[in-house]
């Protein structure tokens, strides 16, 4: 099992679908529920997918440590709630500036976003990513005051987030389950 698929491949993946995917779809679900009308359910999805991220954030291959276990869920849940939820506030309470405001914002939450990886929840990530990650955050909310016109498509898009997400998070977690059974010594 071991020379098909590491170990730190599968935590990985696990990772990619808990942190990512999930609170992705979570967030544009909780945009929808949001002009639905229906925001509390959208911070709902917030909050669960924010959870999860917590706890996908502290599977790796280290010892356990209680104290660690918790202060990463504990952080990453935080963090992760934090910024979805001003993502939602944000694109659905604040009238419509345009897009170049939209761009500046995203990309001011980019840089908070890699500032709270590396400083608060102490992940290591080079400082070249910084531009990437503001760019990244501006084109996001462009992109998301698009699709806020259009929300049929946003919870189609976010449907197919979940189903990634479920999919790289369940898999991978199955995966390292089993192969961490298959080499334990009995």
């Amino acid at each position: 099992m071991e020379s098909l698929i590491s170990q730190d491949t599968l935590v990985s993946l696990l990772q990619v679908g808990g942190q990512y995917l999930l609170p992705i779809a979570a967030l544009l679900r909780a945009l929808y529920y949001g002009v639905r009308g229906k925001l509390p359910e959208g911070f709902v999805q917030i909050f669960a997918a924010s959870a999860f991220a917590g706890i996908t954030a502290v599977v790796d291959q280290q010892q356990p440590n209680l104290q660690n276990i918790v202060l990463g869920i504990l952080g990453n849940s935080v963090v992760t709630a934090g910024l979805l939820a001003f993502i939602v506030a944000y694109l659905l309470r604040m009238p419509n500036y345009g897009l170049m405001a939209d761009g500046i914002i995203g990309g001011i939450v980019g840089l908070v976003g890699w500032l709270a990886w590396v400083y608060v929840l102490g992940n290591d990530l080079t400082w070249w990513t910084i531009p990437l990650l503001i760019i990244g955050g501006a084109v996001a909310f462009t992109l998301l005051r698009t699709l806020l016109r259009q929300i049929a498509r946003l919870f189609k898009i976010a449907t197919y987030f979940v189903v990634a997400g479920l999919l790289f998070a369940l898999g991978a977690g199955g995966f390292l389950l089993l192969s961490t059974v298959l080499q334990t010594p009995r």
